[in-house]
């Protein structure tokens, strides 16, 4: 309940993370929380898609959001999930941008197609808020304005192959994950703010 989940956040220390223990697509995940009155506000959102009913608080780790797949004790690919944004280029408004970037034809709803349209919602708000922006600010050239707080693709996310790139230490954490669990096939979400450098030397999380 909200107040196991206030008393949670104060054990651990602010700024943390809420989310629905069984969610998917990122849906009901609430990051960087940085007090009580912000988990009393995002609680509910973490509940509501909650199957079980059940929420998790964790602590926030900043970083960039990688994917790790595992196959038979093997790292088979490495994707950096990208967040949903838009580019600005001292033209458009962010929600024409939005417009804009949802005409691509590789995007469509769901998973129709390789990648998702990016919907306006309460998290995109949140988000614009957060880093002082709306809808209607004009971004200048090639400024990155972040839309959503996670890097699901389901969310209109990006990602880029960084399977090249995995430093020794990172690939060997996420095989050791892999086995703990029991798992032969098994993608491990890891934060680290560069998934080349060793997560023992610059810090890091496996999130999920």
């Amino acid at each position: 309940n909200l107040a196991d989940a206030i008393t949670a956040a104060k054990r651990i220390g602010y700024p943390v993370v809420v989310k629905p223990l069984d969610g998917n697509h990122g849906r009901g995940v609430c990051i960087n929380l940085a007090d009580e009155g912000e988990v009393e506000e995002f609680f509910q959102v973490a509940m509501d898609e909650s199957r079980n009913g059940v929420v998790v608080v964790e602590s926030f780790i900043t970083g960039k959001d990688y994917r790790i797949l595992v196959v038979n004790n093997e790292v088979v690919s490495v994707a950096e999930r990208v967040p949903a944004h838009v580019i600005g280029d001292g033209v458009h408004t962010i929600e024409q941008l939005i417009e804009i970037t949802n005409a691509d034809p590789r995007r469509g709803v769901g998973h129709e197609k390789i990648l998702t349209r990016i919907s306006i919602d309460g998290q995109t708000h949140e988000t614009l808020e957060r880093a002082g922006c709306k809808l209607d600010d004009i971004p200048d050239e090639g400024a990155f304005v972040q839309l959503k707080q996670t890097g699901n693709m389901s969310t209109g996310g990006t990602s880029i192959d960084r399977t090249d790139d995995i430093h020794p230490d990172n690939a060997q954490i996420a095989r050791q994950a892999a086995m703990v669990v029991g798992l032969d096939v098994a993608g491990i979400d890891f934060i680290a703010h560069d998934i080349a450098q060793s997560v023992r030397q610059t810090g890091g999380a496996i999130v999920e």
